[in-house]
């Protein structure tokens, strides 16, 4: 009955190969400033429970807009849509698409408040709604 072999000397080979490439990426690492210690010390914060900024940003846009109902002007509904958009750049992708629709709709208003349009009131009320069904 024939045997098979081989195969042994080439694992230990690969291991030892392995180990190698292992201390010198370590190497590297030290000599790029890190330390064992920030490896073993690595903290990791799961299930934050604060909400993410674009929330508090949505809720104080909403107030805003809100208060400034009687008095609204275009450079207004400017400021909340680059405050937004700043609030947005970090957020999941749904939030996001969320973000780029109520965007249209701001933008479909400041249109509407440059022009002095009879529906802009109209339009503020169905993007808070819109801003409401969002944040919550």
């Amino acid at each position: 009955m024939a045997r098979s072999g081989g195969g042994g000397g080439v694992a230990w080979l690969a291991l030892i190969v392995s180990l190698v490439a292992l201390f010198f990426s370590w190497k590297a690492y030290e000599h790029s400033g890190g330390r064992v210690g920030d490896v073993l010390n690595t903290q990791v914060e799961v299930g934050d429970e604060s909400p993410p900024d674009w929330r508090a940003a949505l809720d104080e846009a909403q107030e805003t807009l809100d208060k400034a109902r009687e008095t609204l002007d275009s450079d207004d509904v400017a400021r909340v849509r680059e405050k937004l958009a700043r609030s947005f750049e970090n957020a999941s992708e749904g939030a996001k698409r969320s973000w780029r629709g109520l965007d249209r709709d701001l933008e479909h208003l400041q249109a509407q408040v440059e022009r002095g349009g009879s529906r802009a009131k109209e339009t503020l009320d169905e993007t808070l709604d819109k801003m409401r069904r969002i944040g919550s």
